[in-house]
């Protein structure tokens, strides 16, 4: 496997375990009898870090397709 292509599947994942774990904190913290703001702060900045990932991803080079 070359580096370009593991370095690519390990952005994906970061972006995928980011998405997972900020949405299931902002469910879970809205869904609690006691919100606290602290919570809400931290998943939306972890779905922030997944959108950087993202778009990290949508602006890697690709290969020119004849």
């Amino acid at each position: 496997m070359s580096k370009k292509f593991m370095s690519t599947l390990l952005l994906f994942a970061v972006f995928i375990g980011f998405m997972y774990w900020g949405i299931s904190l902002l469910v879970s913290t809205i869904n609690s009898p006691k919100m606290d703001g602290e919570y809400i702060v931290y998943s939306i900045l972890l779905l922030v870090c997944a959108g950087y990932a993202l778009i990290s991803l949508l602006l890697l080079p690709r290969k020119k397709m004849r």
